[in-house]
């Protein structure tokens, strides 16, 4: 066949086979060639590397107690530092090249847990599926879990009042501060709530108060035996309902008032002045608190009744400092003490023998029947060196005198003693005087 009949042939060819068409297109013998050269680079691979590696990442850690001795001796997960591991696989290539997180499982390898606490744990990584491949790496490799039992305790609600103050005048009653409910139940690990003493509603936002007022608030705080505050969020495993408390806050009225006394049995004569300017006590101020403002008139705080011939020479003597019902003593003093200043003061004892009666009732006809008095004068010094016993009245005023017995009985009284020349002295001691009562005749059976 001559050169001109072969190229007719193959131009009939080409016109004729459709693989031959496709050659005169350059864009598609382009694509041909590249499908060649997967399948050529497939083969060579399967054929040269069996194996390949693969990294799959963001794999869920699972801590799983299901089945364990752990979870038989009552223990659970509190805490795990790891969420998601990366692990780098080797295996066929057929059968490793298509997989991903969603094929894979990662778990901690639990072991015999006997005491609470964080273990370090060895973390392993599977197929769903039942691929296989060998694990060449995986990160993390280990991971940090704390297990505890897990207690539930009831706690009492104590009122914070950090935030909360009271205006001028005003206190708050913090003995009798109430909170709504009372107690919570807390339940987490044991090693947390076996800590806890008590709960305390905290008010967040500063408050003052000049009356009894309801306080609601919802953030609590958790204390131990010392008062240290236990840091409570969500990864301490720590639950408890959450609710809003009620905080009943009682606010009292306080006043600062003056200590004062009052002498009973002075004569008229005597100079009080004199009296208390030598009397000391040892505390002169005290402030109550009251529920309301009853107090807002009262200057003073009266003490008891002190008899002036209880006042010796050497006088001192303790007096409680009692609140009214329905009132507090804030000053924190129980007692105050009155002492006589004795300097430039005596005392000497005058018997004296005149006793006299006043205002004696004309149904009886009384008498005294004790002789003499031995009465013992205390006072400014330079005025007792000049008493005379005829100087002192011992008087006995049967308007103040209950009688006692029958018509015609002696009774026991107490005289008024005074000195009224001196102003500066006064009688000390406890005196009594019999004093006898006869019913007259009558005039007719006379």
């Amino acid at each position: 066949m001559n050169k001109p009949q072969k190229t007719m042939f193959f131009e009939r060819l080409k016109g004729f086979h459709p693989i031959t068409r496709m050659f005169e297109n350059r864009m598609a013998t382009m694509a041909f060639s590249v499908v060649i050269a997967v399948i050529m680079w497939f083969i060579i691979s399967i054929t040269i590397y069996p194996t390949t590696p693969v990294t799959v990442n963001h794999i869920p850690l699972v801590v799983d107690l299901t089945g364990t001795a752990a979870e038989a001796d009552g223990y659970s997960m509190i805490k795990c530092d790891v969420e998601e591991v990366s692990v780098k696989i080797e295996g066929s290539r057929s059968k490793v090249g298509t997989l991903d997180k969603e094929n894979l499982i990662a778990y901690a390898e639990i072991p015999n847990i006997t005491t609470a606490g964080t273990k370090n744990l060895d973390i392993v990584v599977k197929s769903t599926d039942g691929t296989e491949f060998t694990v060449k790496s995986i990160t993390p490799s280990s991971v940090n879990v704390r297990f505890d039992k897990i207690r539930t305790v009831t706690l009492d609600v104590l009122p914070d009042l950090t935030n909360v103050e009271s205006v001028k005048g005003c206190i708050i009653n913090k003995d009798n501060v109430a909170v709504t409910p009372a107690t919570v139940d807390v339940t987490g690990p044991a090693q947390v709530v076996g800590q806890m003493k008590n709960a305390s509603v905290i008010i967040d936002s500063a408050a003052e108060i000049g009356a009894s007022t309801k306080l609601v608030s919802g953030n609590l705080a958790f204390c131990d035996t010392n008062g240290s505050k236990i840091l409570v969020d969500e990864n301490s495993g720590v639950e408890y309902e959450q609710i809003q408390y009620t905080v009943d806050i009682p606010v009292q009225y306080t006043k600062e008032m003056d200590i004062t006394y009052q002498l009973r049995g002075v004569p008229s004569t005597f100079d009080e002045d004199f009296l208390r300017d030598r009397l000391t006590l040892s505390a002169d101020k005290v402030t109550l608190a009251a529920p309301d403002q009853s107090l807002a008139n009262t200057e003073e705080f009266t003490l008891d009744t002190i008899p002036l011939s209880s006042i010796t020479l050497d006088f001192s003597k303790n007096y409680n400092l009692e609140a009214p019902e329905g009132y507090e003593n804030l000053s924190n003093i129980n007692t105050v003490n009155l002492t006589l200043n004795s300097e430039g003061l005596a005392q000497k004892d005058f018997v004296v023998s005149e006793i006299n009666i006043i205002n004696a009732p004309s149904s009886h006809t009384y008498s005294v029947v004790t002789g003499q008095l031995i009465v013992t004068i205390v006072g400014n010094e330079s005025s007792i060196k000049q008493i005379d016993p005829k100087q002192i009245s011992v008087t006995v005023d049967m308007l103040s005198i209950q009688q006692g017995g029958d018509d015609s009985s002696s009774f026991s009284c107490v005289p008024t003693i005074s000195i009224d020349k001196y102003s500066d002295v006064w009688a000390s001691g406890d005196y009594k005087v019999i004093v006898a009562a006869v019913e007259p005749e009558d005039s007719s059976d006379t």
